[in-house]
């Protein structure tokens, strides 16, 4: 999930720069900063600790840079680096590791299939969450302020491997977005609020002629299903369903959402809409661009796999074709329909731990200063700003809060050792948003972001064997059929009960019992 995070998002330019320099929760602006149990100095006899910091990300151009140097006075440490390149971290990594080479802190890309592995060869350290929330107060406030459940994506067999982390961004859903001048053409002043108003509004975007030329040309909508995941979402989430992620049924177990009654319901919806002309034929055979160029050109009247941040007329989400001619997109809330409540399909922000090396479990002192060090870095306003920014003046200046980063070349960030290298929790204090995005769309934000409840998978990340071996191929079996239903090849009948007979035997049942398994593990009191 941490890996198509971007592309599954269709988050804008400007909100993926956001998302790369990661924003995250604690103190509000104009606050002091925290203590975080970290900040008294050393003795002057004290002997530095040596941290070995390993990251493919941003690394910085030389050792004893700026950036190191500050952390290092700080707190009475002394790192040595290891630089990965980000595209091919992985092999690398795994040379230095299997040479008895373990750093003391992971790169930040590790996932949790890495996690797994790397435990069961003995070469991470397994933490206590006590002892983490302990030495990380300020970053367990921040953390689970996004979301609590990050804990579990940790877990495995029992214990808890490194320092959770989440992805604050990840939380926001998806948002309906239509032709302002086509909604007001056929009646509307406004989005609408249920299912039955959207039925309705693309109705009238096929027969009233909301394009003004005569001629009956135009759809409703049309769906991304070159990838089927965010085919509808608006329509599935009317339902409470996402059929790609699995939920938690009424007897509280955890259920596959593609084989649910919900689904069953939303599928035979989009056929009535598919038969009545409301849905764009090419829906089978479009992806993202073209789906934004079929709203650009007025082929469509709705698009609803947009982000917050698409709304903003610098994202470039929408074609510019339709933006030199005056056209508005004008955001809609997710419509409510028979779930009841207002939701918006997410991914949800929980990613995999940042991982320290097996070493640390015997080494107490190391493993406390290096908790501290994380927990100041990540909450802490100025050590945040130095290791993401750099140097004021030099690389970066600012118009309030919000940075304007330098582009000189000799202002590049990786020259003084900033960029987050030495951040791997940078993404999870969401008051530092305010230095990272403009005061124009922390406005739109708070105007579009509320209002829904997000729709995510119940579980999130989790190393799950019966995944790796069944999934590709469930995958393929439920995009042919839900395309199929929405087009009638396939009836939302007999062929939706084969569907869900066929998803089980072919390896679904045991991966919603492998699901309902490391569920429960991570749910227990």
């Amino acid at each position: 999930m941490k890996k198509n995070m971007k592309t599954l998002l269709g988050l804008t330019s400007v909100v993926l720069s956001m998302s790369l320099i990661a924003v995250g929760c604690g103190k509000e602006s104009g606050t002091a900063p925290q203590a975080s149990g970290n900040t008294s100095k050393p003795a002057a006899n004290e002997k530095p600790i040596e941290i070995t910091w390993a990251n493919n990300f941003n690394a910085p151009e030389a050792d004893d840079n700026y950036v190191q140097k500050k952390i290092e006075e700080k707190f009475n440490v002394k790192i040595k680096n290891v630089k990965f390149e980000r595209t091919t971290w992985k092999d690398k990594f795994n040379v230095l590791l299997a040479s008895g080479q373990i750093p003391d802190i992971f790169p930040v890309d590790a996932n949790e299939t890495d996690m797994a592995a790397w435990a069961d060869q003995g070469i991470i350290a397994s933490i206590s969450p006590d002892e983490i929330k302990k030495n990380m107060p300020n970053y367990v406030k921040a953390l689970e302020s996004v979301d609590a459940g990050s804990w579990g994506v940790a877990n495995y067999k029992g214990k808890n491997w490194g320092v959770p982390k989440a992805w604050p961004n990840g939380n926001s859903g998806f948002i309906p977005g239509y032709n302002e001048a086509w909604l007001k053409k056929v009646g509307y002043n406004e989005p609408p609020k249920t299912l039955a108003e959207l039925e309705d509004v693309l109705t009238k975007f096929v027969n009233n002629d909301p394009d003004g030329n005569g001629k009956k040309d135009t759809f409703g909508m049309s769906g991304r299903g070159k990838l089927p995941i965010q085919m509808f979402t608006s329509v599935f989430s009317a339902h409470g369903v996402s059929p790609y992620q699995f939920k938690l049924g009424a007897d509280g177990k955890v259920v596959y959402g593609g084989i649910t009654e919900e689904t069953r319901s939303a599928l035979k919806l989009l056929n009535k809409w598919y038969k009545g002309g409301l849905i764009d034929p090419e829906f089978i055979t479009t992806d993202n661009n073209q789906l934004n160029e079929k709203f650009a050109g007025q082929k469509i009247g709705m698009v609803d796999n947009m982000g917050w941040g698409n709304f903003a007329k610098t994202s470039g989400f929408i074609a510019k074709p339709g933006l030199d001619k005056g056209q508005n997109v004008i955001a809609g809330k997710p419509v409510i329909g028979p779930a009841g409540k207002v939701y918006g399909f997410s991914y949800g922000a929980r990613q995999a731990p940042v991982l320290l090396g097996a070493q640390l479990e015997k080494d107490a002192a190391k493993r406390t200063k290096i908790e501290q060090i994380l927990d100041y870095i990540a909450t802490n306003d100025e050590f945040w700003m130095l290791t993401v920014f750099g140097q004021k003046g030099i690389n970066y200046d600012q118009d309030g809060d919000f940075v304007i980063a330098k582009t000189a070349p000799e202002a590049i960030v990786q020259k003084v050792g900033a960029g987050s290298f030495y951040n791997p929790l940078n993404a999870v204090d969401t008051t530092k948003t305010k230095y990272t995005t403009s005061k124009e769309l922390l406005d739109l934000r708070a105007k579009l972001d509320t209002g829904y409840e997000p729709l995510r998978d119940i579980l999130g990340p989790a190393v799950l064997s019966t995944k790796t071996k069944y999934w590709a191929n469930l995958q393929t079996l439920q995009d042919a059929y839900l395309i199929k239903a929405v087009t009638g090849e396939a009836d939302t009948d007999k062929a939706f009960d084969d569907f869900k007979a066929n998803w089980l035997k072919s390896g679904g049942q045991e991966l919603t019992d492998e699901v309902n398994k490391v569920y429960t593990e991570r749910n227990k009191k």
